[in-house]
């Protein structure tokens, strides 16, 4: 393979250097910068499902942290509601499951999420 691009270089570069070393090419200069950021964007990015919303009952919500841009973004939520999820990636697809209500009630629920 051969980089026409110099942000295509710095991409080689940061895949390299990993996640960390990637967001330190981001200072180095406009191209490095791109590069930077078209490897953050190949990356998956980190979950977090549910939690426990202002009055103290469960929430449905499901975000997603962009690696290339650090922000937030929703994704589809999970029909039901509840905290202390667990999650984990399977094929692709997001795969939720099990939790609690905000009292000790347990569920035994799967979602998968694409």
């Amino acid at each position: 393979d051969r980089a026409t691009f110099l942000s295509e270089v710095w991409a080689i570069v940061a895949k390299h250097l990993e996640l960390v070393g990637a967001w330190r090419l981001m200072l180095v200069c406009r191209a490095a910068r791109a590069g930077a950021k078209e490897f953050l964007a190949t990356l998956p990015g980190s979950s977090c499902a549910g939690g426990v919303g202002d009055e103290g009952g469960s929430e449905s919500n499901l975000q997603q942290l962009d690696l290339a841009t650090l922000r937030w973004e929703a994704m589809p939520s999970p029909l039901l509601a509840c905290t202390y999820r667990a999650c984990c990636a399977v094929r692709g697809a997001l795969v939720v499951f099990s939790g609690g209500a905000s009292g000790n009630e347990l569920f035994s629920s799967v979602e998968m999420l694409s």
